[in-house]
């Protein structure tokens, strides 16, 4: 017994002794990862429609050609007096860069005949000829095709568009030998006529200026078999009409002052778009201090270049809402200082490799600036001359997507 007592003392002091021997270790934290910034959402240079009002991007259609009918009995004959002579006047919308909305009111000198039929057994018919007149008026829903399936480019001067319409064909002042057929039984009708019609084609514009574009328009018209008149055996049958016509297309100004659509480069922070309102209104404010310092630091100094420049997008000619201000600046410097005139020089980025001399964007800036002054701060046109360079290096460097296109050189008056 007194054997177990001491192994049992001895394995005691032997625990307790290894424990000492053992030193007390803390547990292991695991690491932190390493701090490191939040990375910084670099903005980016995106293209943007400009915001437009339903009293913009308004353009009108006049076109004259010839109307092909494709009735029955028209098969086989004389192929020039099949053509007549038409005339159409449109006006429409633009709601986007693809996609507008077209009313038109056009007017034929249709021509119908008689089957060979009849006219090989009654004598009455003549040569079967016999002429009416035809007004159409139509809504077309109108798709570019170029816009919709190529880049976004303003320089681009072919625009190919497919159309479809539906609407109304009035026929009427039927010759008066109609009558007479009628009364000896040939199944035709000269009282007026009112029917629906539809129609589709496609419609190739080109641009020759801002303003106007020259067009060629094609189409396939369907309308009611009655409209020439011919009763057809069945109650219910179609007929049908070719139309080519060329004419003009007119766009008209919108309340920018330009009279097409247009993108805008606009900076856009990713990071930044929870909060676009109160940044828009803070980047308002800066801007507006801006434009006060600007305006205070413009003095008289003839034979040198005004502090305020109008700045324009590469490849672009029209001007923006913020540069209009800078117009605004330089017409209320002109009204404070009746001494002074200006001359409006124009440049492109000659030196860049995206602007071309041949694009013609120094003229063109020049000449929306001008417009601007006269048709917005109602500028005396005596009071500045204009001159472009479409090969000189403007005298200020570009600043990212910027060129500073336009200056102003004071002269004495």
């Amino acid at each position: 017994m007194k054997r177990l007592y001491w192994i049992l003392i001895l394995s005691i002091f032997f625990v307790v002794g290894y424990a000492q021997q053992q030193k007390w270790k803390a547990p292991k934290r695991p690491k932190r990862p390493k701090w490191e910034a939040p990375k910084q959402v670099a903005p980016e240079v995106i293209d943007v429609w400009r915001p437009y009002n339903v009293s913009d991007n308004w353009f009108l259609d006049f076109y004259g050609g010839v109307s092909l009918s494709l009735a029955e009995n028209m098969r086989g004959h004389d192929f020039g007096k099949l053509c007549r002579p038409m005339f159409d006047f449109g006006l429409g919308k633009q709601f986007s860069n693809v996609w507008s909305t077209r009313f038109t009111i056009g007017y034929k000198n249709q021509k119908g005949w008689a089957s060979k039929q009849a006219i090989a057994v009654s004598s009455l018919l003549g040569d079967g000829d016999y002429t009416y007149q035809v007004l159409v008026f139509y809504v077309d829903e109108m798709m570019s095709l170029t816009r919709m399936f190529c880049p976004y480019n303003e320089m681009r001067k072919l625009d190919v568009q497919m159309f479809v319409g539906a609407g109304v064909n009035y026929s009427w002042h039927f010759d008066d030998k109609v009558d007479k057929w009628g009364r000896y039984g040939y199944p035709v009708d000269g009282r007026d006529h009112v029917n629906w019609a539809a129609r589709a084609g496609l419609l190739a514009m080109w641009k020759v200026s801002e303003t106007a574009d020259l067009s060629l328009q094609g189409s396939y018209n369907i309308v009611n078999d009655n409209f020439n008149g011919v009763k057809h055996v069945n109650r219910f049958a179609l007929d049908s009409y070719t139309d080519v016509v060329l004419g003009v297309r007119l766009h008209l100004a919108d309340h920018y002052g330009n009279s097409r659509f247009y993108k805008v480069r606009r900076w856009e922070a990713t990071s930044l778009r929870a909060t676009e309102y109160k940044v828009a209104d803070l980047l308002d404010n800066e801007r507006a201090k801006e434009y006060e310092t600007r305006e205070s630091a413009e003095v008289v100094a003839f034979g040198e270049l005004m502090k305020t420049h109008i700045s324009f997008y590469v490849d672009r000619s029209f001007v923006n809402d913020y540069q209009m201000e800078n117009i605004r600046i330089v017409a209320d410097f002109l009204k404070k200082h009746p001494e002074v005139n200006l001359i409006v020089r124009g440049y492109c980025g000659a030196s860049a490799k995206s602007e071309s001399p041949d694009m013609h964007l120094a003229e063109r800036r020049v000449a929306s600036v001008k417009k601007a002054l006269i048709k917005y701060y109602n500028v005396d046109s005596s009071r500045f001359e204009t001159w472009f360079d479409e090969e000189a290096t403007a005298p200020f460097p570009m600043k990212g997507e910027w060129i500073d296109g336009v200056v102003f050189e004071m002269t004495r008056k």
